[in-house]
């Protein structure tokens, strides 16, 4: 599982989204999904274009649309949180699942 999240990681990067963070939140909210990996785009069609790729490698729904500020790909047990700068700041996601461990985070692999 960690190298696909890996893989996922470094499609953002590729796609020149910022601040990658992976947290495991398999024993906080088991039935949502094991991991959530959040990123941040600079546009509605930047978020979408890294999502779109995501879900054509490695399977997944992409939910969101040109108008959105927060798009994911939900793959099952993974869930990849793409936001603008002010929504992730709002919706904080990492804060929100401040128990979760860090599997991976953009300044150090944990």
């Amino acid at each position: 599982m960690k190298d696909i999240l890996g893989e996922i990681a470094d499609v953002i990067r590729e796609k020149s989204g910022e601040g990658v963070i992976v947290l495991d939140i398999s024993r906080i909210n088991p039935a949502l999904a094991d991991y959530f990996v959040i990123a941040t785009g600079f546009t509605t069609d930047h978020l979408l274009d890294m999502a779109e790729e995501i879900a054509e490698r490695f399977g997944g729904r992409v939910e969101g649309n040109e108008l959105s500020s927060w798009v994911l790909v939900d793959m099952g047990d993974i869930v990849v949180h793409l936001f603008l700068p002010d929504a992730r700041a709002f919706y904080a996601l990492e804060d929100l699942y401040g128990d979760a461990e860090v599997v991976y985070s953009e300044e150090e692999v944990l």
